[in-house]
């Protein structure tokens, strides 16, 4: 070997190590740009396999109402529309990410400090770009320089058994690069804990001889994850916790599309082993972080010494349980990881982009069309509990999505469909108590958006602007916000005294719109739709006290020339459900089968509507009218309707019989009527569903309870 130059000696002592470390932080990035396209390349086959259209994620934002029946509205506000498409809780996802939970958590843990400190400044300033810029373990650099160093003790290592040659040349000229041989790649997570350091080595003897015997991934097994969860137990060891966190991320990204499992030390052999690596994490990793992490009054301490040395590890936990979630396609398996982000709640508060992440899978969940009734009721705690711990943006984006979610699914097909979109809007209705702001920001946009469509129909009078008022969406939207406002200014006021004078001042904007879609297109054919609105109509008004006079519509019906002015036809269909149609099918029109199912309906609202003022004190004189025009109605047309003329005699007798009750009690007053306040407490201390014609309104309801629980139960059993 010939006499080396004075520059060549030089260049090695200042620029070679730095030289080596570009060449190969350069070839890092090209790996990572390649396996990306992969990916991208991939997702895009997968996704021209299907329909064209984007999977929806929850938060994407409808463009309007009208689009929900295929047309489209003119005249909508421009500033309404800005607002209604606005869409800021989109992120976008880098595929990076899985890389860099390994990385940290093979990090030193002075790294993991530093980078951990700069990422929590993120989140108590409440800066979103703060805290996106991260990666999921622990920042991006610090991941791309635990890899490099890694790469570089291997070659350095293959370079000493191929070239040993240039090897002692290194040795004599730059003792200082291969300094990084003699270092240990698993330092202690805390310099300060000598003990901990102690315990470490000892414990971490088994585990390095294991490890050494194969240069690639180690294989998890039983044994191995026995002795990490004896080390966590007894020591609460942050050596083991990393590993049992590696084998975990390793197990929960086997079927990622980003292959994040290839950049992990461990590998998953078999369902055994995935599902005892899964419960040994689930089981031993939250303790563990309540341990180094605790939880104080449902928020974590982020000011101790410990946050910063463990917040890589949550993030690892937290990455791993959504990937996980994602993946899981079993209704029980779905619950009980639903249940552990649940007790992961004040974690995951703690980091906006992860609460971001776990609103987005609640909501998949939610409105999943396979999903069980276990599930939505599942997702719906996790996501109040979230919502009772993060900021007023979370609150905003897990309010809409949920609504959002829930129109989308709201189209009925059968009676299986209307159950399942019961329990959603309960489920929607019970998250909009918890922040009264919020709930009537979300309840003012959306109620005054369906304003602005049943005003452009009214205006427009087309098939298309009808279209987009007589649809399932519409309609649901409606008995949504009906709900909300009839619980928590009626029901529910005395709970939430302030939810109650917030949302108060939106019942008649709501209870104008209800009335201007019943009268909207005022034919026999619409009577299912209308009967619907009627009845919203009277749940808003017996909930909240305020008189909606529902009456006239509901006598308009009975005098209608379907019943008046021509004689039904005549026909062997199967009785018609109207609780699943907007509309009568075209073979059921004029038919008696159709018209006896109106009348059940009606005579039910009648019942509701009369009951619900059957403790008023002017009950008596308020009921004339009414009975008047139905005694009418069954003189004039009674022989053709003779099971519904029996059954009207029966309303009128309990009408007579309230009437006398209430009559009774007004004989006892000692008030005149100037004096209103004493007249509205008159019969406070009776219920309505205690008089006369309110227990009968209660059993016509129990009646059409037992025959849709019928008929939900054919069409399980078909």
């Amino acid at each position: 070997m010939g006499k080396v130059k004075k520059a060549t000696k030089k260049y090695n002592q200042k620029h070679l190590k730095g030289e080596l470390e570009r060449r190969y932080k350069h070839k890092k990035v090209q790996q990572q740009y390649k396996k990306r396209e992969l990916a991208k390349r991939r997702k895009g086959d997968v996704e021209g396999e299907d329909d064209g259209t984007e999977p929806f994620t929850g938060i994407e934002e409808v463009d309007d109402l009208a689009d929900f029946a295929g047309s489209s509205i003119k005249g909508v506000d421009d500033d309404l529309s800005r607002f209604m498409q606005a869409d800021p809780e989109n992120e976008d996802s880098s595929g990076s990410d899985s890389e860099d939970n390994t990385a940290a958590l093979l990090g030193d843990s002075d790294d993991e400090a530093e980078d951990s400190s700069d990422d929590d400044a993120g989140v108590d300033d409440g800066k979103e770009e703060s805290d996106d810029s991260d990666s999921s373990l622990g920042g991006k650099d610090a991941g791309d320089s635990d890899d490099e160093e890694t790469v570089f003790k291997k070659e350095l290592k293959a370079m000493k058994e191929k070239d040993p040659a240039f090897f002692q040349f290194m040795e004599k000229n730059d003792p200082g690069s291969l300094k990084i041989l003699e270092q240990d790649s698993d330092e202690e997570a805390s310099d300060g804990e000598d003990a901990e350091m102690d315990e470490d080595k000892m414990e971490g003897e088994e585990g390095e001889e294991e490890e050494a015997e194969s240069p690639g991934m180690t294989e998890v097994t039983a044994k191995l994850l026995g002795d990490w969860e004896r080390a966590i137990k007894r020591d609460h060891s942050l050596r083991a916790l990393k590993k049992l966190l590696l084998a975990f991320y390793a197990a929960s990204h086997m079927d990622s599309e980003n292959g994040g499992s290839e950049d992990s030390s461990y590998r998953i052999q078999g369902m055994r082993s995935f599902n005892k690596t899964v419960s040994t994490a689930i089981r031993v990793v939250p303790k563990a972080l309540e341990h180094h992490a605790p939880v104080v009054g449902g928020r974590v301490d982020r000011k101790s010494k410990q946050w910063s040395v463990v917040q890589a590890l949550i993030k690892s936990y937290l990455t791993s349980l959504l990937e996980l979630q994602g993946q899981m396609s079993d209704a029980a398996m779905i619950q009980y990881l639903l249940k552990e982000c649940e007790r992961m709640v004040p974690y995951f508060a703690c980091f906006v982009r992860y609460t971001r992440e776990l609103v987005k899978g609640l909501l998949r969940q939610f409105g999943s069309a396979s999903a069980d009734d276990g599930v939505r009721i599942m997702a719906l705690l996790v996501l109040r509990q979230l919502v009772a711990v993060s900021p007023a943006e979370i609150v905003d984006m897990a309010l809409k999505g949920l609504y959002l979610t829930y129109v989308r699914s709201s189209n009925v097909k059968n009676m299986a469909s209307l159950t399942t979109i019961q329990l959603m809007r309960n489920c929607g209705v019970e998250l909009y108590g918890n922040d009264a702001q919020a709930s009537y920001q979300h309840a003012f946009v959306y109620i005054r958006q369906l304003a602005i469509h049943l005003r452009n129909s009214m205006q427009l009078r087309s098939k298309e602007s009808f279209r987009a008022i007589y649809n399932w969406q519409f309609v649901n939207s409606l008995d949504f916000w009906t709900e909300v406002l009839a619980t928590y200014c009626g029901d529910r006021a005395e709970e939430k005294p302030e939810l109650c004078s917030t949302l108060e001042s939106l019942v008649y904007p709501l209870t104008q719109i209800i009335l201007g879609v019943a009268c909207l297109v005022p034919t026999a054919k619409y009577f299912p739709l209308r009967l619907r609105c009627l009845g919203l109509l009277l749940r808003l008004s017996s909930a909240t006290g305020v008189y909606i006079p529902v009456l006239p519509m509901i006598i308009e019906v009975l005098e209608s020339p379907e019943f008046l002015g021509r004689r039904p036809v005549k026909s062997t269909l199967k009785p018609l459900a109207l609780d699943v149609h907007l509309k009568a099918p075209a073979e059921y029109e004029h038919t008696r089968v159709y018209l006896e199912a109106v009348l059940e309906c009606v005579f039910g609202l009648l019942a509701d509507a009369v009951a619900s003022q059957s403790v008023r004190i002017a009950f008596p004189e308020w009921t004339v009218p009414v009975a008047l025009q139905l005694r009418r109605w069954r003189k004039r047309i009674g022989k053709s309707w003779v099971r519904f003329s029996k059954q009207l005699q029966g309303l009128l007798d309990k009408i007579d019989q309230t009437s006398q009750l209430v009559q009774q009690h007004r004989n006892n007053v000692e008030f005149g009527p100037a004096n209103l306040g004493a007249a509205n407490r008159f019969m406070n201390t009776m219920h309505p569903d205690n008089t006369p014609i309110g227990v009968y309104a209660t059993s016509l309801r129990s009646v059409r309870a037992q025959q849709r629980a019928t008929l939900l139960k054919a069409e399980m059993e078909a």
